[in-house]
């Protein structure tokens, strides 16, 4: 009897779990799966078509990529065609309206736009977007093929408001930096050129310098970040319109193996304070924000590795410093542990030399005052308020840095700062000096202070002759209480 009565249980038990499981669940799920107006697969679209009262505007899938076919012949943004054709999918129905007969009401009768696409070669029926609802943040929609209103979100009206600048591909130049063999920079009576060999760049007109690394990697990447903000013609016949016949910059780049040429001229501004701008073998003139011009119009000076004195720091044995007013002072490295010479006993702060290693590596001016200068005392350098020599192992001499000051144009004192025999002076800023400018004390480690508990200076110590009080008790840090004693 207990059997069979277990036995049922267990059906009864199997019985619910198999009817939530088939039957509960699904039913849950279908009915948490938000309702769209269309359910259709984004990556099987081929075709999107969006018809305004005054426009009309067609893109269609070329492989991987999109292209506009109307109503200009365009490379298509294919993030914005992605996000158009995501928000068409998710279109969610928040509400119907059975049997409607007349449209006027919801705006549908000369619908705002009327969005057509394509899955896989077979048009799907339109949808037909209406007015916005004046509360609720919602849009009225209908498709072609049926006479019920749908309720959806505002936003997907929003989404589909587009222009053709909207969906057009807005690159102007597209390039991978390790391409990049030679760039060319041309106006305002300035010509520039660099050369990449190895990974390393450097000026070849009009001297030959070395460039720093950092400026060319951040003009290069505002070269490929250069976007459209509208365009302005697609096939101009006169180019002086746009300032274009005579740019006021031209940026040329060699690039990949055969050295192929692109251009990029930047002509004159519009009301708006945009650029106009034109990439060689493209025939648009494209709009740009002013800020362009900005990154792009580099001097020689711009270009140009402004660092004092390159050095492995780890390989440094010795640094001498000589100071102005004739103290001197010497860092010696000794089995991977350095100390200074004449400071006394004082132990050296392993930190503070470090820090100052990495101040001396890291020495960058941000602007050449001078090159091959035939006099240094215009620049306070030919009696430098600091000579720092390094020495690397082997006494092999690394370099000497030359460190002085000058009288500025608006009155105040500059930093100047070359290599001894080196050809540029540069200036350096304020706070690179104080980093550099020590003293030999300052790099030994500094004493533990003194505790918080110590007396103050002026308050007499509780051992003190004429302290008024109470000896301190164990609480406090003090001298136990003697037991009292006991009486005899």
């Amino acid at each position: 009897m207990r059997f069979r009565t277990t036995l049922i249980f267990v059906l009864v038990l199997l019985g619910l779990a198999a009817y939530v499981y088939w039957v509960e669940v699904p039913q849950s799920r279908e009915e948490a799966k938000k309702k769209t107006v269309f359910e259709f697969n984004p990556d099987d679209v081929t075709e999107v078509s969006l018809g305004y009262a005054d426009r009309q505007m067609v893109v269609k899938r070329t492989g991987a990529d999109w292209r506009l076919t109307q109503p200009v012949d365009a490379a298509a943004d294919a993030t914005a065609i992605r996000n158009m054709i995501t928000a068409i999918a998710e279109a969610e129905v928040k509400k119907t309206f059975e049997n409607v007969s007349d449209l006027g009401p919801y705006g549908l009768d000369q619908p705002f736009v009327k969005v057509t696409i394509t899955v896989k070669d077979k048009e799907l029926p339109s949808i037909l977007v209406g007015k916005a609802t004046p509360v609720g943040y919602s849009a009225y929609v209908k498709k072609s093929n049926e006479q019920t209103v749908l309720l959806t979100t505002a936003a997907f009206r929003a989404g589909m408001d587009k222009q053709a600048k909207d969906l057009r591909d807005k690159t102007i130049v597209n390039f991978a930096d390790p391409d990049v063999q030679r760039v060319e920079i041309a106006g305002d009576g300035k010509e520039v050129a660099l050369v990449q060999a190895d990974t390393r760049w450097t000026i070849e007109r009009p001297a030959s310098y070395a460039a720093d690394a950092a400026t060319m990697r951040s003009f290069l990447s505002a070269l490929r970040a250069l976007r459209a903000v509208d365009f302005a013609a697609d096939t101009p016949t006169d180019l002086s319109a746009f300032g274009l016949d005579k740019p006021r910059l031209t940026v040329r780049l060699y690039l990949g193996k055969d050295k192929a040429e692109t251009d990029i001229l930047i002509g004159k501004e519009n009301e708006n304070k945009q650029l106009y701008v034109k990439g060689s073998g493209q025939p648009t003139v494209y709009l740009v924000s002013d800020w362009v011009l900005r990154d792009l119009d580099k001097t020689t000076n711009d270009f140009r590795d402004k660092t004092l004195l390159v050095f492995d720091r780890d390989k440094l044995t010795t640094v001498d410093v000589t100071r102005r007013d004739g103290a001197r002072f010497t860092l010696v490295r000794a089995n991977q542990e350095w100390r200074v010479e004449g400071v006394g006993d004082g132990k050296p702060s392993q930190t503070a030399i470090s820090q100052y290693l990495g101040d001396l590596r890291d020495l960058v001016g941000y602007e050449i005052v001078a090159d091959d200068p035939a006099n240094l005392a215009p620049f306070g350098l030919d009696q430098p308020l600091l000579k720092v020599r390094l020495v690397g192992e082997a006494d092999h001499p690394v370099g000497t840095i030359l460190l002085g000051t000058r009288a500025g144009d608006a009155g105040a004192n500059e930093y100047t700062a070359m290599t001894e025999g080196g050809r540029t002076v540069f200036r350096i800023r304020d706070y690179q000096f104080t980093r550099l400018d020590k003293q030999p004390q300052d790099f030994s480690e500094r004493p533990t202070p003194a505790s918080a508990l110590a007396p103050e200076a002026g308050m007499p110590d509780a051992a003190d002759e004429g302290f008024e009080g109470e000896p301190l008790g164990d609480d406090f840090g003090g001298v136990p209480d003697e037991p009292a004693a006991q009486e005899q």
